[in-house]
């Protein structure tokens, strides 16, 4: 159970309900039912995958089952009504959509929305000291699930580019104590004082998530207003990141892996999600600062963004390394595989992004060999990822063209190894050509003829909290066939991979 918890249940609690629920299931209510299927469908996805064929398609067939009966407990308990499990098994729903899928789906984003409507509606933004009659127990993990909201909304939300859907000052919903799960039970009439936060415990994990969300979430706000702030705002906005990373307990703060030999995978993994997200919120509050020139006389007025920025890319590829590294068989981190999503990818794309587009604007603050070896790394990663990802097959040709590009002794010959026709020169231009034919709409410097970053480092990709790499606009084959809008059933898909149609909750469908 540990394996999947997503801070919806209390352990002991649900085995009690589990072990009733098998004395007396006629009592027991859909909701609850559906609760049970979705955390069995999690432990699926969460299960190691098979190198068998046969086997890794009944594997599917399960979480598709299990899936199935999941949303049928869902309709069948009404659960926009409210009542017991009805927000965490939703939420548990949600989480399962959003592992199965391993590119962005803007159809989870939907999903979200009513997530998060149905939590206000059930007075999850509020917190419990308003409301006598919860026990202790439920105000407790009314905590743990709202600050399991916040973070989705901000997952979710900036996945999509799209501003969070919670602000502050629209709720009061206080931090989780650290706490075990064993600290709590349904006679309790006062909550006991938290652990020491050099204990891990339970909730250690959703507390140190909810401290570096609020800041990510003031990051979200300033990225994604329409006014515009002052230099000294960022700043302000960046020392209040640097202290919500201070913060974090020290069992989940980031050490060499070589220290973390003996270190839980859950501890391990927690630690690399949170250090993720701190390099996320640094390059979502400095990228726009990488090429902007000071309107005044001083020239380093933003050597601090860039080097901050800079610095972020690469520490979010090196945690892409650790993880391909890790979570492969015999690697330490191999049970947590599944944990490595569709939200951490697009993060990965867009470090990879602002690497590209620093070689591509030679502005590589005399690190350019360290960016290069980051961005071949990363190229090996996304080719192997390219199969069963759109996203990573167009970063992937995106980096080898940006490497191919960098020239002299850098440049890799193996890039065009499976165009043995073609001479290196005809082969990278032919790629390029096939890149710009992408652009949909877009117009491309001619003295560039390269695809890359302005578009994507400049103001209006600020429309929304968060970054969207440019090769989402690509075309879904490359480099050359590219749909048309009549294939794509209209002229408002561009290939983009978010773009698919999807139908929520009908029993009927075919889930894709």
């Amino acid at each position: 159970m540990s394996a999947v918890n997503t801070a919806s249940v209390h352990g002991p609690t649900f085995l009690k309900e589990y072990e009733e629920f098998w004395r007396n299931s006629d009592d027991t209510s859909p909701i609850w039912i559906g609760l049970l299927f979705s955390m069995i469908c999690l432990a699926v996805i969460a299960s190691d995958p098979s190198t068998d064929v046969s086997e890794d398609g009944h594997q599917q067939l399960q979480i598709e089952l299990y899936r199935e009966k999941l949303v049928q407990c869902l309709l069948m308990g009404e659960y926009t009504q409210g009542g017991d499990y009805a927000l965490e098994t939703f939420m548990n729903y949600v989480y399962v959509e959003f592992r199965i899928h391993d590119d962005a789906q803007k159809d989870i984003w939907f999903l979200l929305g009513l997530e998060v409507n149905l939590a206000k509606r059930m007075g999850y933004h509020r917190d419990p000291k308003h409301f006598p009659e919860i026990t202790p127990l439920k105000a407790e993990m009314r905590r743990r699930v709202w600050a399991t909201v916040l973070l989705g909304d901000i997952l979710i939300s900036g996945q999509m580019g799209m501003p969070r859907m919670v602000r502050d000052g629209e709720f009061d919903t206080a931090e989780p104590r650290n706490l075990n799960d064993e600290d709590l039970n349904g006679e309790t009439t006062s909550l006991p004082p938290p652990r020491p936060e050099t204990e891990h415990t339970t909730a250690m994990g959703i507390i140190a998530r909810r401290r570096l969300l609020i800041a990510l979430g003031t990051i979200s706000d300033l990225t994604a207003s329409l006014s515009p702030c002052s230099y000294a705002d960022i700043m302000r906005v960046d020392g209040t990141l640097e202290q919500a990373y201070i913060s974090i307990p020290p069992p989940l703060r980031m050490k060499p892996m070589a220290s973390s030999v003996t270190d839980p995978p859950q501890v391990i993994m927690a630690r690399l999600f949170l250090r993720h997200m701190f390099c996320k919120g640094k390059i979502m509050l400095h990228r726009r600062f990488l090429f902007t020139k000071p309107s005044t006389e001083h020239e380093n007025t933003y050597s601090y963004s860039r080097t901050a920025c800079l610095d972020a890319a690469l520490g979010m590829l090196h945690i892409q390394q650790i993880l391909d590294e890790e979570t492969c068989p015999g690697g330490q981190l191999f049970m947590m595989h599944w944990r490595v999503g569709s939200i951490m990818n697009h993060h990965f794309l867009t470090a990879t992004m602002v690497l590209c587009s620093l070689i591509h604007g030679r502005q590589t603050l005399g690190r350019e060999d360290e960016i290069v070896a980051a961005l071949r790394t990363a190229r090996s990663i996304w080719m192997r990822k390219a199969e069963g990802s759109a996203e990573a097959k167009k970063a992937a040709q995106a980096v080898s063209i940006v490497l191919a590009r960098a020239g002299g002794p850098r440049f890799d010959a193996t890039l065009m190894a499976d165009r043995p026709s073609q001479t290196t020169s005809e082969s990278v231009k032919h790629s390029e050509d096939g890149f710009l034919e992408g652009f949909v709409g877009e117009q491309i410097m001619p003295d560039e003829q390269m695809f890359l970053v302005e578009a994507f480092m400049s103001d209006e990709m600020d429309i929304g909290m968060d970054l969207l790499p440019p090769f989402n606009r690509l075309p879904d084959k490359l480099p050359t066939e590219m749909l048309n809008s009549e294939q794509l059933g209209g002229p408002a898909s561009h290939g983009d991979p978010t773009t698919s149609e999807w139908v929520f909750m009908d029993d009927q469908e075919q889930y894709q």
